[in-house]
């Protein structure tokens, strides 16, 4: 068996299943056509350090250690790109999103590091994407100390450009151009990108733009998406957004996954036709969150619209038109792009029933300033069986019915007991999950 080509991976950042599987249909006719897509994908963690982190190690949160209060991830975790570079890949990562970067770790084992705010900079920023910007509070902290005054322009206003500013064209073309210098060099690529079309404040134009008309429903629209991604109800405990801006909020995505997955599907085709041999895979590094299941953000609870993520797959002798409903975790994509560097690709490495695992999720709670409140401290565990998620946090297990196409619409009922010993699994099974429950207990109760 012949192993693949180039191995390229990205990441429609923030993305929703919901958001792209609308009435059915995912707008990507060419990447669907061609592709394997699976319906119950869930990622490990609920934001893009932690899921982002499990991508590229195979590990939960609590294993690598990439959460919302540890941080970077262990570094004696090797990473997916440590793994491909020592078996003759050249690794580099095309990013929108610095927490992808140094900032963290996730940078190691990268040959390469283009950073999209750099290598493509639009130029000065318009004042209403500055108003955007300076709802981000590090990037206050930089305005207010006069970096951005006396014209230097930081890291983190250079970073935030891809709030304002729609870059995945030029990051497709600058993807060819590195897959094309590969091929003049007989060079084997893996390849990871991070698009942030989808991520707030969700590109519905090239530039950022307000959805809402009228001048007062435009303020209410910035006030909300200030509440949102500062998270001011962890320390209020009030209710700063409307209902209906939270769906205007979830909207604004739906809105910029139409406008964005055109270009998705272009790059599919012109990759697929120019490297058939290789293999291709998108996804998101987790969902995002407009008040589903009682919450306002994604950073530290589990919920069906966070974690349920898309996933396409395509690469030689993977079954193209075809859908998959069982299932999985994106933490496993590494086992199967180790698999493909050596062989043809197996999607056997996504089932668990291949693994005897089931699919675990975790949540780290956000100490916002130190002034997080109490009922909002509660580390996470879930995990996924027989069409359940069975959630644990500070006031015990939750049991949720899966495949809701709206999240919103997910009940919660208690469970009254503990369904990790409880639950009839495989002996296999059991074991699996009695030991990552017990571990993320002791490294939740280690970090507190």
């Amino acid at each position: 068996m012949s192993n693949s080509r180039h191995i390229i991976l990205i990441i429609a950042d923030s993305l929703r299943y919901d958001s792209v599987w609308q009435d059915g249909d995912p707008v990507v006719p060419y990447l669907k056509k061609h592709s394997t897509a699976y319906h119950q994908a869930y990622s490990a963690g609920c934001w893009t350090l932690p899921s982002t982190a499990s991508l590229f190690t195979g590990k939960l949160p609590h294993e690598h250690g990439a959460t919302t209060r540890s941080r970077g991830v262990n570094k004696s975790t090797t990473t997916l790109a440590e793994s491909m570079k020592s078996k003759g890949f050249k690794t580099i990562q095309l990013t929108a999103n610095p927490v992808t970067t140094h900032i963290f770790g996730l940078d190691r084992g990268f040959d390469r590091i283009e950073r999209v705010w750099r290598v493509l900079n639009p130029g000065k920023i318009p004042i209403a994407n500055i108003l955007v910007l300076l709802g981000k509070r590090r990037i206050r902290d930089k305005f207010l100390k006069g970096d951005f005054v006396t014209g230097k322009m930081t890291e983190d206003i250079q970073a935030g450009q891809s709030w304002v500013h729609s870059f995945c064209k030029s990051q497709f073309q600058r993807a060819h151009e590195i897959l094309q210098e590969a091929d003049e060099k007989n060079e084997r690529v893996f390849l990871f990108i991070n698009l942030m079309e989808t991520h707030f404040p969700y590109h519905i134009q090239n530039k950022f733009e307000i959805l809402s008309h009228s001048f007062l429903e435009k303020f209410r629209e910035l006030k909300s998406m200030f509440h949102m991604v500062n998270q001011t109800w962890l320390r209020t405990g009030k209710e700063h957004i409307k209902p209906y801006m939270l769906s205007l909020l979830r909207n604004r995505q739906k809105l910029a996954w139409k406008r964005f997955a055109k270009s998705i599907d272009e790059f599919s085709e012109s990759v697929h036709e120019s490297y058939p041999d290789s293999l291709y895979i998108l996804t998101s590094d987790h969902g995002d969150n407009f008040g589903d299941e009682d919450w306002r953000y994604h950073f530290s609870n589990v919920t069906e619209a966070g974690n349920r993520v898309p996933l396409f797959i395509w690469g030689p002798n993977i079954p193209k038109d075809h859908e998959i409903s069982t299932p999985t975790s994106i933490r496993y994509i590494p086992l199967m792009i180790e698999q493909a560097a050596k062989s043809s690709v197996d999607l056997t490495s996504l089932e668990p029933d291949a693994r005897s695992e089931i699919p675990v999720i975790e949540s780290f709670w956000y100490n916002k300033d130190g002034k997080t409140l109490p009922r909002y401290q509660s580390d996470q565990f879930a995990f996924i069986h027989d069409g359940h998620r069975y959630t644990e946090d500070k006031d015990g297990w939750q049991m949720y019915e899966l495949g809701s196409q709206d999240s919103a619409l997910v009940d919660a009922v208690p469970y009254n007991a503990n369904p990790v010993y409880d639950l009839e699994l495989t002996p296999t099974q059991r074991d699996f999950l009695r030991e990552k429950y017990e571990s993320f207990r002791g490294f939740s109760e280690s970090i507190s």
